[in-house]
């Protein structure tokens, strides 16, 4: 498929990634870092978006964001699109400086929020760039274990789980320093994470057809979108071909036909 839909929808919470263009750096100096920092500010109260937490890498980026009015396609588009212009302006290059689209997972936060901003704030410590959290700067956990200022950073969600005293701090820092790596897979493009209906949904809207035409397509079109969903919810959602074909309301044999199909 040469497009995949993206889930989007009102108040949701998403699993942001992005890496350069070619894996080139997309910061070279502190104040790069500084700059995506007053950017993603920036763009965050213009678009009402609520930043929970992030990690700024040398290649890559991570965000947990909540978006409360569907606004992260063109959140994403003015943020990044500035902080591009300026990197470029600045380092004397021209071209992309991210790679690709950004990507994004939909997260149930109650259920594996913490752990994906536990993923988050062990980035630095996963690449080996330092032995500790706290070693690093570019990431929200100061924030988490209250060495720093929230600022537009809103970790409650998160730190709310861990009590409501001032000791939530210090829990908190004890989960991430721990060796549970959770439930889920973080780097697996294909991880599930929320109900399979609300997807289908959401890459009906995204693709500007009718549910109806989904589960009773009419013609070629109406059976070329279809397809296109199911192998959408196979390849980047990792559903089984059971679980389609019950949202669908198709036979499993059929659903598993389409996904092997090269159309």
């Amino acid at each position: 498929m040469a497009f995949q839909p993206r889930v989007c929808g009102e108040d949701l919470y998403h699993h942001i990634y992005a890496w350069g263009n070619d894996r080139h750096p997309v910061f070279r100096r502190d104040y790069h870092y500084r700059y995506y920092l007053s950017l993603l500010e920036k763009y965050s109260r213009r678009f009402e978006i609520d930043v929970i937490a992030y990690a700024l890498m040398e290649w890559h980026i991570h965000l947990f964001i909540h978006d409360l009015d569907n606004n992260i396609s063109e959140f994403m588009m003015k943020f990044h699109g500035e902080y591009a212009q300026y990197f470029n302006r600045n380092a004397g290059q021209v071209g992309h400086v991210f790679g690709e689209r950004f990507n994004n997972k939909i997260v149930q936060a109650s259920e594996y929020g913490m752990w994906l901003s536990r993923y988050i704030h062990l980035q630095a410590v996963k690449a080996g760039l330092v032995e500790t959290p706290r070693q690093y700067d570019w990431t929200s956990y100061h924030a988490y274990i209250g060495l720093d200022s929230c600022r537009f950073i809103k970790p409650g969600l998160i730190l709310n789980q861990f009590g409501e005293d001032d000791d939530k701090h210090r829990r908190y820092e004890e989960f991430v320093l721990g060796n549970d790596d959770g439930p889920i897979d973080w780097d697996k493009k294909t991880t599930i994470t929320y109900r399979i209906d609300y997807i289908v949904n959401s890459l009906c809207r995204e693709m500007a057809i009718e549910k109806s035409a989904l589960m009773n397509p009419g013609g070629y079109k109406q059976k070329a979108n279809r397809h296109q969903i199911i192998k959408t919810l196979h390849a980047k959602y990792n559903f089984k071909p059971s679980q389609i074909a019950h949202a669908l309301n198709m036979t499993r044999p059929t659903i598993s036909v389409i996904i092997a199909s090269d159309k």
